[in-house]
């Protein structure tokens, strides 16, 4: 009975499976290939779905160890074998657009590039706590831009924390006895000392920076039209999940969720 049901889920992941391989195509086909991957959203992206899970398979090696995929487990009934639909795609039209995907069991990232040469994309992972980080960014001629969720006081710069501050009292205090003990005590934020060695940006470095891409040149070696690819597949992941870990991320998770 097992073996059948077993049976039924293989047929039923490789009927709703997709998997699209096309090689040399034209630039129109493929940029048809592109926009429709794009459709799976930028911003939008999900985790890779569960399948199924059991225990570990049966499997030791000379010593009589619990082995699973060559890693010595001790209390294997503290573990299961999780089974996820993972994807990816990847996609070009030979005259310079592209897009590419993946999704895991924790992580899954898409990205695009156009007809002008402009990059977006996002990636999404799930963090040791249980919340989503998601970001989304783009590069374009005026460099590289990116946003993500993180709570804004996270986004703030850098201060000094207490024990920086006490190290640099102490320096300050050190710098104090052996000036004095060398019959010398300069300042130290003295302007002799602030500028010396200084770097001075020149003219050009000072003007805001416009990225120019040149225009794509082909090699001696590449003739004829230009062509494009496309490919499209999903697959098994096996995941080993220590049972207890997995039950605290859920926790964390679930608080996580009712936050949001």
């Amino acid at each position: 009975m097992k073996c059948f049901i077993l049976a039924a889920l293989l047929l039923a992941t490789a009927a709703s499976a997709e998997n699209i391989f096309k090689i040399n195509i034209t630039p129109e086909e493929a940029q048809q290939f592109l926009n429709s991957a794009q459709l799976r959203g930028i911003g939008d992206i999900e985790y890779a779905p569960k399948t199924g899970e059991n225990p570990l398979p049966e499997a030791r090696n000379e010593q009589g160890q619990f082995v699973y995929m060559g890693r010595v487990i001790e209390h294997p009934e503290d573990y299961v074998e999780e089974h996820y639909d993972a994807h990816q795609y990847h996609g070009q039209d030979g005259l310079g657009q592209f897009a590419y995907g993946y999704k895991d069991w924790n992580q899954g990232k898409n990205e695009k590039r156009d007809e002008t040469g402009k990059v977006t994309g996002s990636y999404k992972y799930v963090q040791p706590h249980g919340r989503d980080f998601i970001a989304t960014y783009y590069a374009d001629k005026s460099g590289f831009h990116v946003e993500d969720n993180r709570p804004a006081h996270l986004k703030l710069p850098a201060t000094k924390t207490p024990a920086v501050l006490k190290a640099e009292e102490e320096h300050f205090r050190l710098w104090g006895e052996l000036a004095a003990a060398a019959g010398h005590n300069p300042d130290p934020y003295a302007a002799e000392y602030q500028q010396e060695g200084s770097y001075q940006p020149s003219e050009a470095e000072t003007r805001e920076y416009v990225h120019e891409e040149p225009a794509y040149v082909p090699g001696p070696e590449e003739t004829g039209e230009p062509k494009g690819f496309f490919y499209a597949f999903d697959y098994n992941v096996p995941l080993l999940r220590n049972k207890e870990e997995r039950a605290e991320l859920e926790r964390l998770r679930a608080i996580n969720n009712k936050d949001e």
